[in-house]
């Protein structure tokens, strides 16, 4: 199902939880009776009912600022022969200091109803109230002093001019306001055969949008970035308008074919992880929009000369015809996509390239990483991976599916590291840098990005 975002709460919580029995364990050698009256330690019972769970939540990235919040599981283990279990709800609070908000209740049942099917259900409330626009397509382009002012405090008095820099068209220039409520998804997933697996779902969203900003948050006179396509007719339920608002109804319906080989879900050192994905939205789904998008996901991965040294590449492509809102150009299909995810550029998907800096109705992303295990250790029997990473992100976008956009996909390279406990919770530390733009990324996140 839908991976729930990652933060430093996994890790912290387990490190707080366990610390005390590792501080107070003696040497193993005051621990070992003689042989002859070794006896085997009595078997834990398996966990059965209903526990709760609370974790705080923080992370960082370059684009979205710090965030924090908190999240709340409450899980039934049934009989304790259910696995993982059998029924888990989850409710978050998260938010960012540069506006970005993901509050979520999810609902996740392995067996629904004692079948093959594994049900999940996300009620969301997503807000970016800075979300970056820069344009549609391969040539859009991207003028730092557009939207740039070191003296903020004159932008207080007038927001329209900063002195010193004669280019300046509005600190919200590249953005746009965007608040979901609600968002729901619903997808059923189930095995076929081997590693084959099928996947159904549906998605509703009832999305504002709001181009123009107050004085109060800064916002200029003239036109954004966003205003200036929509009035020549490039943006669907957009027209420049004065007051810069629109609210779009959106319905879709998904389905997936999956193929999945990889030897362990967190950090693969070997196999595969394919998806073909298709999307459709029409008034008979319940949307305002009549759109259709198909996404190719394929993932591989492959150990050089040994297991400690893993190459893994990723290609996502995505097309979308039709009436599509101008806030899903920057999305993509599949069932391990979470709304309120950014498109080319950013910390799911391309370091180092600003978030949504590519989008349009076909997009296409290449991942290639080389992750190196350099250290292994297990201090107070707890194992820990550490492994270097050094990656190259590229991807292209192009307004529409007659492909006429030119230009040189962008790209960003960089390193990073990986802190790996039990091979399962997995510390991500990233900097990228894009050379054609100019701009950097620091990411502080947990999984691999792929």
């Amino acid at each position: 199902m839908h991976p729930i975002r990652t933060t430093w709460a996994v890790v912290l919580t387990a490190v707080l939880t366990s610390a005390p029995g590792w501080a107070e364990q003696p040497p193993s050698e005051a621990l070992e009776p003689p042989a002859a009256h070794v006896t085997p330690p009595p078997t834990e019972a398996p966990r059965t009912g209903w526990r709760v769970m609370g974790l705080p939540l923080v992370s960082f990235n370059s684009d979205e600022g710090f965030g924090y919040g908190a999240r709340l599981m409450l899980v039934d283990a049934g009989d304790g022969t259910q696995r993982p279990y059998r029924h888990s709800v989850v409710a978050q609070f998260f938010q960012t200091t540069n506006g970005v908000a993901q509050h979520r209740l999810i609902l996740d049942a392995p067996r629904f109803l004692s079948s093959e099917w594994r049900l999940g259900i996300n009620l969301g409330l997503l807000n970016d109230r800075f979300s970056p626009y820069f344009g549609l397509g391969g040539l859009a382009t991207y003028e730092p002093a557009f939207a740039g002012c070191e003296d903020r405090e004159a932008l207080k008095s007038d927001p329209n001019a900063c002195p010193g820099n004669p280019d300046f068209r509005g600190l919200r220039y590249y953005t746009f306001d965007q608040r979901t409520l609600p968002s729901v998804v619903l997808n059923m997933r189930r095995p076929l055969s081997g590693p084959w697996q099928v996947a159904l779902g549906y998605r509703f969203r009832l999305t504002s949008v709001r181009t123009r900003y107050g004085t109060e948050e800064l916002g200029q006179a003239r036109d954004s970035r966003l205003e200036e396509d929509a009035r020549a007719g490039l943006i669907s339920g957009l027209n420049g308008s004065a007051d810069g608002a629109a609210t779009f109804r959106t319905a879709e319906v998904t389905a997936s074919l999956l193929l999945d080989t990889r030897d362990n879900e967190p950090a693969p050192v070997r196999g595969m992880f394919h998806e073909l994905a298709l999307r459709g939205a029409a008034a008979p789904t319940g949307s305002a929009s009549n759109y259709w998008g198909v996404t190719a996901n394929l993932r591989f991965y492959q150990p050089l000369f040994s297991e400690r040294l893993v190459v893994a590449a990723r290609l996502f492509v995505d097309l979308m015809g039709g009436d599509v809102p101008v806030f899903l150009l920057t999305s993509f299909g599949g069932v391990e996509w979470l709304e309120g995810w950014s498109g080319i550029g950013g910390v799911y998907t391309a370091r180092g390239i600003l978030k949504n800096r590519l989008q349009g109705q076909a997009k296409a992303l290449a991942n290639g990483e080389v992750r190196w295990k350099f250290l292994s250790v297990s201090p107070w029997q707890q194992h820990l991976d550490f492994t270097l990473v050094a990656f190259l992100d590229a991807g292209q976008a192009w307004t529409d599916l007659r492909f006429a956009d030119g230009g040189a996909p962008r790209y960003g390279v960089g390193g990073g590291l990986r802190i790996a406990w039990e091979n399962d919770f997995i510390l991500r530390v990233d900097y990228g840098l894009s050379p054609r733009d100019g701009t950097t990324g620091f990411y502080l996140d947990f999984g691999h990005l792929f």
